[in-house]
């Protein structure tokens, strides 16, 4: 028997992903990647393999599965339901074969992703499983997913181990709406003025924004001469400023090389936050020196550790998942 899953609704560019491609942009590649790590991380972490997962946005997915497996949900807040009962995210969920998936609309944050405890069966492509749909690399055949896809699945023995296992996530980030940034390479080719505006502006993520970089509308701080520069390596966070004033922030899926001038960079610690907006969310920049933003990542990252070490050396588990097993069990025992 193959084990498999099916798309029966895409949602809105769901994609499979995972870490990204490390160590390949010098040779042209995108690194593409979860836009909310720690939220992929945690899945991965309730599961215990590194398998990719189903990135969706806004609008999640709905899945049939075409055999057993157990799940589990993780980042933004949706209405999600199997066989039209709600279910908790941050927790393995049992999944039987002809169970249907719906992950319908968010209700807080923007990205959320979809682990399996039996992981996707895909072909690795330098080193990742993650797509990047305008070189129609990874993934599932290099593209977001449609209607009718079939994914194949792996077999883990003892995969419903995890079963019932839960977490908890850091709903604080749906709230931040402050953006710490570093000085970026260009910032002499910009007027006080518009280093001021920068972070004295509050900007709105524009329609026109996606998994290559976010499009931000507020006061214009277009550079004292032309934005156009010789194209050098960019790096993820970097803003972006062409001639128009116009901000852009690079994100995952971004060309590796850039020629416009870069006023600033996002600091790491703050992708994770940007992940989760959606168009239309405003958000306000704040200076910080790269030492103070070097600390706030360790500082970040020792928390978030911890937390996934406390999965395997303090377990939490939602009883409701439990309940299932333990009664079949009880049935046995009598003889039912």
């Amino acid at each position: 028997m193959i084990m498999s899953i099916k798309i029966l609704k895409p949602g809105l560019f769901s994609t499979v992903q995972d870490k990204g491609r490390v160590g390949y942009q010098d040779q042209g590649f995108s690194s593409a990647g979860a836009l909310d790590d720690n939220a992929l991380r945690l899945g991965q972490a309730l599961l215990n393999h590194e398998g990719p997962a189903i990135e969706y946005t806004v609008i999640g997915p709905t899945i049939e599965f075409l055999a057993d497996n157990a799940i589990v949900m993780t980042g933004a807040r949706f209405n999600v339901t199997l066989n039209s009962d709600n279910i908790d995210q941050n927790t393995v969920i049992n999944v039987k074969k002809g169970d249907v998936l719906e992950i319908g609309q968010v209700t807080k944050g923007a990205r959320g992703y979809l682990n399996f405890a039996n992981p996707l069966q895909l072909p690795k492509i330098a080193g990742s499983y993650s797509t990047h749909t305008r070189s129609q690399i990874g993934g599932y055949q290099g593209r977001t997913l449609k209607k009718d896809d079939v994914l194949t699945t792996e077999k883990v023995k003892n995969y419903t181990t995890r079963i019932g296992l839960s977490a908890n996530y850091n709903e604080e980030i749906f709230d931040q709406q402050i953006i710490h940034i570093v000085e970026g390479p260009q910032i002499d080719a910009f007027s006080e003025t518009s280093i001021n505006a920068l972070t004295s502006s509050v900007f709105k993520i524009s329609e026109q924004s996606d998994r290559m970089g976010y499009r931000l509308q507020g006061d214009s701080i277009p550079p004292i001469a032309s934005a156009d520069i010789i194209s050098e390596p960019v790096a993820l966070g970097s803003i972006q400023v062409p001639n128009d004033g116009n901000p852009i922030i690079l994100l995952n899926d971004k060309q590796t090389v850039g020629g416009y001038t870069k006023i600033a960079t996002v600091c790491a610690m703050d992708l994770q936050v940007l992940a989760q907006k959606q168009p239309g969310s405003e958000i306000q920049f704040e200076w910080i020196s790269v030492e103070q933003a070097t600390e706030q990542l360790k500082e970040k990252e020792h928390k978030f550790l911890q937390e996934l070490t406390n999965i395997e050396q303090k377990p939490i588990y939602d009883l409701k998942q439990l309940r299932p097993t333990a009664s079949r069990i009880k049935n046995l025992l009598k003889g039912e």
